[in-house]
Order: structure tokens, then sequence, then C-alpha cells
């Protein structure tokens, strides 16, 4: 708290030392005071002080792009390192590669993935650039999509905070450099100014990235591998036998778990059915040999 309190003194007697507009070394006159004769300008031209335009900062915007292309097993590789060549053809204070994977089958690779830091001032034409060399390979592209994040709020306060904490470190400081006092004192003023450091330090880095995300944009890569054209019709051929026995091996899979469902259920209706067959030919003769008993005299 005497730190605050000295900075807070420091700041008024900051203040107080600037002149006031109604001290003067001399006195004022009249034609001091007079306001100045208005320039005569020309009919029609605006006047220098309303010609001046007004000054709009430009937003800024921190862009992502999203690329997913389809194409064939055989060129996704290929078509992931062409996609390296143009970033490498831009030099490494353009463009950065940021990861890449590649998942490779039997003989062809099925799927790839890249991402990358273009700057963002080419990144649209290195996106028509990326469509192209994927065209070239024989694939096209899925889906694209570009994703825009305004970060000019954000580098406006931590701008600020960056002046506030300079001038709080300035005048600590001063304050140590200058001041007298215990040793309690000068040891609670130096943990202040470190606080104060770090916490300016921290801001600078944040500002840093912001202003690295605006001058860079990132782009994100996937790569889908298609089913061969139709030039290649053994191959889909021999690719459609093996998915045939695998559908006929399920299906059959199926029908002995149905059968081995309902098996007990059909030997209880087999029991009992033959325990129906066994007793039924009793009644029938039951009911014969009552039909031939005489009948009581009336």
């Amino acid at each position: 708290m005497r730190i605050v309190a000295l900075a807070m003194a420091c700041l008024a007697m900051a203040g107080c030392s600037k002149p006031s507009g109604g001290e003067t070394d001399k006195a004022l006159t009249a034609s001091d005071v007079a306001e100045p004769a208005a320039p005569a300008t020309a009919p029609g031209k605006p006047s220098a002080t309303n010609s001046e335009p007004v000054k709009i900062s430009a937003p800024k915007m921190a862009y992502a792009y999203k690329y997913s292309f389809s194409l064939p097993g055989s060129a996704v590789t290929r078509a992931q390192q062409a996609h390296v060549a143009l970033c490498d053809r831009l030099g490494a204070g353009r463009c950065q590669v940021l990861a890449l994977q590649s998942q490779a089958g039997d003989e062809q690779a099925t799927s790839a993935s890249l991402k990358l830091r273009v700057d963002s001032l080419v990144a649209r034409q290195f996106g028509v650039a990326l469509e192209k060399a994927v065209g070239e390979a024989g694939g096209h592209a899925v889906d694209r999509s570009m994703t825009a994040e305004d970060v000019s709020k954000d580098m406006v306060d931590t701008t600020a905070r960056i002046n506030q904490r300079e001038l709080l470190v300035a005048r600590l400081t001063e304050l140590l450099r200058t001041r007298k006092g215990t040793v309690a004192e000068l040891v609670e003023a130096e943990r202040s100014v470190a606080t104060a450091q770090e916490e300016l330090d921290q801001a600078k880095g944040w500002l840093t990235e912001l202003q690295g995300r605006v001058a860079m944009s990132t782009i994100d890569i996937e790569y889908q591998a298609i089913a061969a054209s139709t030039a290649h019709v053994g191959g889909g051929v021999a690719d459609a036998l093996p998915a045939s026995a695998s559908a006929f091996l399920i299906g059959l899979g199926a029908i002995l778990r149905l059968l081995i469902f309902i098996a007990p259920w059909a030997a209880l209706g087999a029991l009992g059915w033959w325990g129906f067959r066994r007793i039924r030919p009793l009644f029938p003769r039951r009911a014969v040999a009552d039909s031939d008993a005489p009948l009581p005299p009336s």
C-alpha cells in the first residue's frame, strides 16, 4: 500500500508540475487573446481545417482456412508433397509447415493431413494454388471454409496495459533510485517492481502472439483417398469379389445365430408334439367302446 501511495503521489506531482493555461511569464494583451482571422478560401473549396479526413483504423482480423481434398490413393502422398513444395517456394518468412501426417495402407496412402501457416496477404492465392495442384493429381476439393476472428479489441487493451505497466515500472524504479527509507520498504518496492515487470512481459508476449495471428493465417488440409476410376475396371471387379464373399459370410453367420436362438424352443415344441401323438390314440378307442355297449331297457 505504501508503494501504491507513493506512485499516486508521484502522478499527482507530475500533474502539478505542468504549467496551467492561465499562468504565463508576462501579462496577456488583447491581441494575444484575439481570434486569428480566418484565411480566405476560394468559393466552393473547403478550408484546410475541414478538409482533413477522419482517421479510421482497419480491424485486425485473424484468418483460418480449411480444405478437404479427395483424390486417388496413389496420389495422396504426391499431392501432399506438392503442397509442401509450394510452401517452401514462398520461403520460411511467409510460410511454415506446422504439422504433417500420412496414414498408409498396403501400397497406397489412404489419408493424410497437413497444417501450414501462410502470410495473410497471399493466403487466398495460396489456396487457389493448392486446389490446382490437387486437380493435376487427379483429385478435387470436397470442402473449403474460412473463419475470421476480430482481435482489434484485444490488441488495443493489451497495448494500453503495456503502457500502464511501463509507466508504473518507470516510476517505481525512480522511487527506488532516489528515495531513502527502511530496508523493509525498499524490499517491498523491489517486489512491486518485479511483479509489475512480470505482468509487462506477459502483456508483451500476448501482444506479439496477436500480431502473429493477424500477420500469418493458418491453413488445415485433409486428404482422403477415393476408389479407382472407371478405367480400372479389372481392379474394381477384383475388389468386388472379396466384398461379396465377406457379405456372404456375414449373412451365414446371422442365420446360424438365428438357428441357435430358436433351437431350444423348437426342441420343446417337438417334444410336446411327440407326447400328444402318443396320448391321442387312447381317446378314440374309448369313445368307440362306449358306442358299442347295449342300451339300457326303457
